[in-house]
């Protein structure tokens, strides 16, 4: 049920009174309308200190630049923020459609249609957050293409790696000796001795631990790893 009472279904929103409709609600969300708050948002977005409540970007397409639209869908898209773009119905036949846009509404908006919409896009992207992905504290990795971001910063890793990571993360608490993962991740033909794995963990700690409080692999002396368990 819909707590945000509909006076005029027919009157055209403005961005004020987009942002009055989310807040009432209760999407957290950024507006974008300049080229100014586009640099800002993208400042913002590869920060740590991002706004984490944020699910929703809206953008103003007619403001933006195509550049600083690329750079905010694909970003958004990484940290799975929904984004609902406003556009001129004259300008639906430019509009890139490799874009990363979440959802987009047509002017003169109208505020049921915007409703549903902007509900519509965070509650698609929740979803499809919630099948796939994996979530221990501040370290996400998504199956879906390949992505691992700890503290809203995108990490770089190995396909080695990343396949460590994967393994131990969708096993949690499970102890894997390193004849184990030797074989699993780089296969029964590797010739390699069990250092190889203790390097490649090392090499992974070092880039997903990035402080006392991001703990996630434990080594079990003697044996191997494991991916830690719920607290």
């Amino acid at each position: 049920m819909l707590r945000h009472k509909i006076t005029e279904p027919s009157k055209d929103m403005s961005m004020e009174d987009m942002r009055a409709c989310l807040n009432s609600e209760g999407l957290e969300h950024l507006q974008v309308t300049t080229e100014r708050e586009a640099s800002e948002l993208l400042t913002l977005l590869t920060s740590a200190e991002r706004h984490k409540n944020s699910r929703l970007v809206l953008l103003h397409i007619a403001s933006l630049s195509g550049h600083h639209l690329r750079r905010i869908t694909e970003i958004c898209s990484s940290l799975d923020i929904a984004t609902l773009a406003i556009v001129e119905e004259t300008s639906l036949r430019i509009i890139d459609p490799t874009l990363n846009i979440t959802d987009l509404i047509c002017s003169p908006v109208k505020e049921p249609e915007f409703i549903l919409r902007a509900k519509r896009a965070v509650a698609n992207l929740t979803n499809s957050f919630d099948d796939d992905v994996i979530a221990r504290d501040n370290l996400f990795i998504n199956p879906t293409n390949y992505e691992v971001t700890v503290n809203n910063k995108r990490v770089n890793l190995r396909f080695k790696e990343y396949e460590l990571l994967l393994l131990l993360a969708s096993n949690p608490g499970r102890v894997y000796d390193r004849a184990t993962l030797l074989s699993q991740i780089w296969g029964y033909d590797y010739f390699g001795g069990t250092r190889t794995v203790d390097v490649h963990i090392r090499r992974l700690r070092s880039k997903i631990e990035t402080d006392s409080d991001n703990r996630f692999i434990e080594t079990i002396w003697n044996v191997g790893y494991r991916f830690r368990t719920m607290d």
